[in-house]
C-alpha cells in the first residue's frame, strides 16, 4: 500500500512544512503523518482552507517510502525539500535545527 504525506510552503517566510497528526504544520519531515491515498481528502481540504486563510501555499501530497516505520520521501525532489537547500550543507535545515 502506498503512503503519502501532505506538504506546503509557509507564506510568511517560505519554509517548507509537513502536515502532522492533529493537522499541525511542522518544519520537520520526521513529524509528517503518513496515510493511504484514500485518507488524504480531508487533509488536502484542510490544506486548501489554510491556503484560503493565506497561511500556506502550494499544498500537495507526497508519496513516501516506509522502511520499518521510518518514512522518507519517494522522490529526489521531495528528499531535497525535506532536508533543505542543497547548495551548501551549512544552510540545510538539519544544520540549523537538528535532524529532520
Amino acid at each position: 500500500m502506498k503512503l503519502f504525506v501532505v506538504t506546503a510552503t509557509r507564506l510568511r517566510d517560505g519554509t517548507i512544512l509537513w502536515l502532522g497528526k492533529g493537522r499541525v504544520w511542522n518544519e520537520r519531515f520526521a513529524l509528517a503523518y503518513p496515510m493511504p491515498e484514500a485518507d488524504l481528502g480531508a487533509e488536502l481540504a484542510f490544506g486548501a482552507a489554510e491556503v484560503a486563510a493565506q497561511r500556506v501555499i502550494g499544498v500537495y501530497k507526497v508519496e513516501v517510502d516506509d522502511q520499518h516505520g521510518q518514512i522518507t520521501p519517494a522522490t529526489t525532489r521531495e528528499r531535497i525539500r525535506a532536508v533543505g537547500p542543497s547548495v551548501r550543507p551549512d544552510l540545510s535545515y538539519a544544520h540549523s535545527v537538528g535532524d529532520r
